[in-house]
């Protein structure tokens, strides 16, 4: 893992510096993200600062400052030189679920919330278990990588309580059993880039977040707990150790023919979405609207919470992992995409048979919004607007 960088003469190493050159010219590239995390900082920090007493309020924006800048910030990286910067040490990689771990823990002390032993190790497993998968991870498929992936999912989905209803006990099931194709085998030229245990580190950070084995511990009101947020920011950086954050189209900088392609998807999906929702009763129009202000920051908390999270999974991470091993045409890997990302919406009572298949289509036109425009940001407008327009002027 060591590589020799070379120094500058006052002991900056080279490749630090290097990175620091490339991070301040990305920032000049990619001001639309910088804007982005300065709106989210004051908007969600205005939050911090009137429902909590200002001894909380100031870390609390610190450390959510913090987090969104790791997460926003993964726009503007060199992502080259991080990729030396972490390999050339591998006590940097270990260093960043360390950090968030630590973060949340320091955070409950502020908030003086009592230390629960369980949960902090639980907490530390999830974040080191898919990073040493992720550093570890080989394109061939070995015998043994199916029994870690396995292993890491079992301890995710065995414990905790049972589901309490029979969609409950399917979605958990069906969470277990879809990734074993996978696991078991395919044919012999699949099987040599399987990259299974990057696949189970995907799955593992998913699952994690979504049969919430994650602490619960609040940040800032309106917004994701303090691990939702570090789950994205350590899925982002894996990412870039990876290979994989390339393929995402992490950028805020769009043409013309980016909204474009934004707007006509919007408008198809909604196309099958309005008739369909209304005539089966699944939507009903609101009965009031919120004010300005409460919609404009609800569309912000559902693009950088909602949105963009599930884009990065299972658009820039699923889709594009689930092409590059089958060998399909995009057209129907895209479809099966779409139809996962459908049935990921299993545990989201009641109606849940219509909201699969709103989720399946409406996963159908996020993705062809990703492979038209190649950006994970312009897949996440489309899906935020969608859930917008849904929270705003329908119920």
């Amino acid at each position: 893992m060591k590589e020799t960088t070379g120094s500058h003469p006052e002991g900056i190493p080279l490749d630090t510096r290097g990175m620091v050159a490339g991070v301040m010219a990305a920032i000049r590239r990619e001001w639309p993200g910088v804007g982005l995390w300065v709106v989210t900082v004051l908007g969600f920090g205005g939050l911090a600062l009137q429902r909590e007493r200002i001894s909380l309020a100031l870390p609390i924006l610190g450390f959510f400052a913090a987090l969104m800048a790791g997460y926003l910030g993964s726009a503007w990286v060199p992502v080259d030189s991080v990729r030396r910067w972490m390999g050339a040490d591998v006590r940097r990689i270990y260093g960043i679920p360390f950090a968030l771990w630590f973060g949340g823990g320091l955070l409950r002390i502020l908030r003086g919330d009592a230390l629960d032993p369980g949960g902090l190790l639980l907490s530390l497993a999830v974040f080191l278990i898919p990073t040493t998968m992720v550093l570890h991870n080989r394109a061939a498929r070995k015998f043994m990588d199916g029994w870690i992936v396995a292993g890491v999912l079992a301890f995710l989905l065995i414990p905790g309580p049972p589901p309490s209803d029979p969609v409950g006990w399917a979605f958990r099931i069906g969470a277990a059993l879809w990734p074993f194709p996978f696991i078991l085998g395919w044919p012999s030229n699949i099987r040599e880039r399987s990259h299974l245990l990057f696949f189970g580190a995907v799955l593992f950070m998913w699952y994690a977040v979504e049969f919430q084995r994650l602490p619960k511990d609040p940040l800032i009101a309106g917004g994701p707990s303090y691990y939702q947020l570090a789950i994205i920011t350590l899925f982002l950086w894996l990412l870039i150790l990876a290979g994989r954050f390339p393929d995402l189209g992490f950028t805020f900088r769009w043409t013309w023919r980016d909204v474009g392609v934004v707007v006509l998807n919007l408008a198809g999906f909604a196309a099958f979405a309005l008739p369909f929702g209304l005539l089966t009763g699944f939507i009903a129009p609101a009965a009031s609207l919120p004010g300005l202000p409460e919609a404009l920051i609800r569309w912000l908390a559902i693009y950088l919470f909602i949105g963009l999270p599930e884009e990065i999974l299972f658009r820039g991470t699923l889709h594009v992992h689930l092409q590059r091993v089958l060998g399909w045409p995009p057209l129907r890997t895209l479809m099966l995409s779409s139809l996962l990302f459908g049935l990921a919406h299993l545990n989201n009572p009641p109606k849940v048979g219509l909201y699969v298949i709103m989720a399946t289509v409406a996963g159908f036109f996020y993705g062809r919004t990703y492979l038209q425009t190649g950006k994970v940001t312009a897949a996440a407008m489309v899906h935020a607007l969608v859930d917008w327009i849904w929270s705003v002027f329908f119920h």
